[in-house]
């Protein structure tokens, strides 16, 4: 078992942090940018190599700071990481007491995605189009064998998304699939068939293709509907 840490331990560890922040901020230092070493900036904050340490551990985890052994420390890119760990984390803490959560969670990835369909029609190429046919045909060919693949569905979603180049979309909506995926075997089967499902990716297919961008968000919703529909079956604490 660890060891508990003083609350001034904690403290000092903190404002390490805060300071190594103020250190980036007042050097006008980018993501990518090289930090001073560890004895440089224990010297710079006055503090020791052990509290920095620590303090870097935490800003490693959390990406402000990436440590490449061997190379030295750089400040980090703009990430996710963080609020993605705390986010699948809690879904599966509160999917003890029940379902709740995990249907929240699934009508913001529906809002977030429906309100996304006109941006990414806007800026669609077609051989971003042919990327999605072939993930719906992939999607239509194992359903022809009664089964669902998730790994093609979640192929589906990310190419339908990447014509946006936004780092952040891709990683909250991959950070939803993953809370869904670490559930799902909890969950009872679903009330759609595997080739239902695939339709459903099929008509937001040909919406898009055929530049129908009311009909793309309305079979999406007709997609994430089913999904409700299936956690909609289970009874609140059903989930352990």
């Amino acid at each position: 078992m660890a060891k508990p840490v003083s609350l001034a331990r904690a403290s000092l560890v903190t404002e390490v942090q805060e300071s190594i922040k103020d250190l980036i901020y007042s050097r006008r230092l980018k993501p990518g940018d090289a930090l001073p070493t560890e004895h440089e900036l224990a010297e710079a904050l006055g503090v020791s190599r052990n509290s920095l340490r620590e303090a870097l551990k935490v800003l490693e985890a959390t990406g402000v700071v990436v440590i490449r052994r061997g190379y030295g420390m750089a400040v980090g890119e703009m990430s996710l990481r963080a609020l993605i760990s705390e986010l699948v984390f809690h879904a599966r803490l509160s999917a003890q007491e029940g379902t709740k959560e995990l249907r929240d969670l699934m009508d913001l990835r529906a809002a977030l995605e429906g309100s996304l369909i006109p941006r990414v029609a806007a800026v669609m190429q077609p051989a971003d189009l042919d990327d999605i046919r072939e993930a719906v045909e992939a999607m239509e060919e194992v359903a022809e064998r009664e089964m669902f693949s998730p790994e093609d569905d979640k192929i589906f979603h990310e190419r339908l998304y990447r014509p946006l180049d936004n780092p952040f979309v891709s990683q909250l909506l991959s950070a939803f699939w993953d809370v869904f995926v670490l559930l799902q075997d909890h969950l009872p089967e679903s009330v759609e068939s595997p080739a239902e499902v695939a339709a459903h990716h099929r008509e937001i297919y040909e919406a898009l293709a055929g530049d129908d961008v009311t009909g793309a968000v309305d079979a999406l919703g007709e997609h994430f509907a089913g999904i409700k529909r299936r956690l909609d079956s289970v009874p609140a604490a059903a989930v352990e």
